[in-house]
């Protein structure tokens, strides 16, 4: 048996890093994965971020629990300096070090050096480097002299919510959130045969252009009438006491739904069920950010069977084929995969014709149920070869 000290451990794309049990000689009893330490937030509540884990202090508190530390994300919280010396420790304790490199760029962080330079800390460093699409991992070949192993992104959505949406794929696009009411997210609206369109903005992230996308919109609601497009954002983003809140894209999206352009819904976080139906009765999704490497969004629409519209950057293309736009002001790809521009943004004529031309395709089929468990269990054996792997010998 192998104990990983995952960073994190909580979180869907590293649950589906586990065999599903469902396969003869998978290695279901092989890697067993230590809980997140809880970290008290301000309001009471646990979480797993800024993850204990990455401090010496508790590595060699709990040297005895764990063989192998890998760490996947969250870790922006701490210095290149301090993540060299988690590394430096975990090898001194005599355990496996493997990092997966999933954002070349932070989403959350503007300066792209950031993420970098936390990078050129862990890279090199690492026994083993995985990341999810070859385009990465020729970016990480060529600044870290790194051959990564590539696996690509387990599914999102569990694989007995995509067995029913193949059973009976009409019905599941009836469950949709009630997007004619601010109020209440959940309710299913009558069936109509209009195609759906969704701009999730949720709480503004740092690398969305927000604006750009509502005036792509705007144009598609204009030039295609016969579409219903819904837009979501979390409540707190038109509080103007909050933090997040953001004036201008409220007033804009307010404005839209006024003129009945868009229907606009302002909602509490969603949990995974609340959202895997709402986005299930999508046809499309249209993705604004304007920085990234790879997409957790991307692979849950896949498991859906929702078309996405998504921005031509980092490695988005290399997932299950997003129908591409080009951003303004992007300037020429950088050798780490993102926008060599700082200023890139959403060219709303652009995108507005990009999401005409996946209107016109329609929703896509969802995933093959079969082919996602042995993606995932094919999965699960490499990174306990890797895991194994990367364990100093004795």
């Amino acid at each position: 048996m192998i104990r990983v000290a995952s960073v994190p451990a909580d979180h869907p794309y590293v649950a589906h890093l586990s065999p599903t049990g469902e396969t003869p000689g998978d290695g279901c009893d092989e890697v067993i994965r230590l809980p997140d330490p809880p970290v008290i937030a301000d309001d009471g509540s646990t979480r797993w971020w800024p993850p204990r884990i990455l401090d010496p202090a508790w590595l060699r508190e709990h040297a005895g629990e764990f063989d192998v530390l890998h760490v996947h994300f969250g870790f922006e919280s701490f210095s290149p300096e301090h993540l060299r010396e988690v590394v430096d420790v975990a090898h001194e304790l005599g355990k496996g070090v493997v990092v997966t490199v999933h954002d070349l760029r932070n989403p959350h962080i503007k300066d792209p050096a950031a993420q970098l330079s936390r990078l050129d800390a862990l890279v090199p460093a690492a026994d083993a480097v995985i990341t999810l699409t070859q385009g990465a991992a020729d970016a990480i070949q060529a600044r870290w002299g790194r051959d990564a192993v590539v696996v690509r992104h387990p599914h999102i959505v569990p694989l007995d919510v995509m067995a029913a949406l193949l059973l009976d794929d009409t019905s599941s696009r009836t469950n949709r959130a009630d997007a004619r009411s601010s109020d209440d997210s959940t309710a299913a609206p009558a069936r109509n045969d209009r195609r759906r369109i969704g701009l999730h903005l949720k709480s503004l992230r740092t690398n969305v252009d927000a604006a750009g996308a509502l005036d792509a919109l705007a144009l598609v609601a204009d030039e295609r009438p016969d579409v219903e497009i819904v837009v979501t954002m979390h409540r707190a983003v038109a509080d103007p006491t909050d933090r997040g809140h953001d004036a201008c894209v409220v007033e804009r999206a307010e404005a839209l739904a006024a003129r009945g352009a868009i229907t606009l819904v302002l909602h509490e976080p969603m949990d995974d069920a609340t959202l895997f139906a709402f986005v299930g009765g999508l046809d499309v999704s249209v993705m604004a950010n304007v920085w990234g490497t790879h997409s957790g969004w991307i692979e849950m629409c896949h498991d859906l069977g929702v078309r996405v519209v998504a921005p031509n950057i980092g490695f988005y293309g290399e997932q299950h084929a997003p129908v591409l736009y080009d951003l303004a002001g992007r300037g020429d790809e950088a050798e780490d995969g993102a926008a060599a521009s700082e200023d890139a943004t959403v060219d709303a004529r652009r995108l507005a014709d990009t999401i005409l031309v996946a209107v016109d395709q329609g929703r896509a089929a969802p995933a093959d149920v079969a082919a996602r468990r042995d993606e995932r269990d094919a999965g699960a054996r490499v990174h306990s070869e890797i895991y194994r792997a990367s364990i100093p010998t004795r």
